[in-house]
């Protein structure tokens, strides 16, 4: 029995492919609304559509949530390696997950600071972001931890 056959193991592995999906419709609407225009969808206690028509929402003239579904697709099919895969070929696609969330991790951070200090204003889809990039992460961590540790050749029974 592989890791990935346990309950655990399969669910781990399957969480970056769901949280990929997740970010790939948040960032997707983002990307959408910043092309077409158009109001966005938002709380009482944001105000996305000052956050989402700032100067800071582009980068070069590249709207940030496209920059962002760029990731979350890269994400989804880095996931969806590691499910299908085995060894070292599900331990690169599981690292490479990783570095991407961590890097992703750290532009979201900016991009919140960005939000507090700079433009003072909050969007609620760029914190639903922050936060399924952070599990993201986390969830990458695990997955890296249990592909790579000095376990994982011996399967669940550690």
């Amino acid at each position: 029995m592989t890791d990935r056959d346990t309950p655990q193991g399969s669910v781990l592995l399957w969480a970056p492919v769901a949280l990929a999906a997740l970010g790939i419709l948040v960032s997707g609407y983002l990307t959408l609304k910043r092309l077409t225009g158009g109001s966005l969808a938002c709380t009482r206690w944001a105000q996305c559509d000052l956050v989402n028509s700032s100067s800071y929402a582009t980068i070069g003239g590249v709207p940030v949530a496209l920059i962002g579904l760029a990731g979350y697709l890269l994400l989804f099919g880095l996931g969806a390696v590691a499910v299908q895969a085995q060894g070292i070929r599900r331990r690169r696609a599981l690292q490479a997950g990783f570095l991407l969330s961590v890097g992703g991790l750290l532009f979201s951070i900016y991009l919140t600071y960005l939000e507090l200090y700079v433009i003072q204003a909050v969007c609620s889809w760029c914190v639903a972001s922050a936060v399924i990039i952070l599990l993201l992460a986390l969830v990458g961590g695990l997955n890296v931890r249990r592909a790579t540790g000095p376990d994982a050749a011996q399967g669940p029974g550690r």
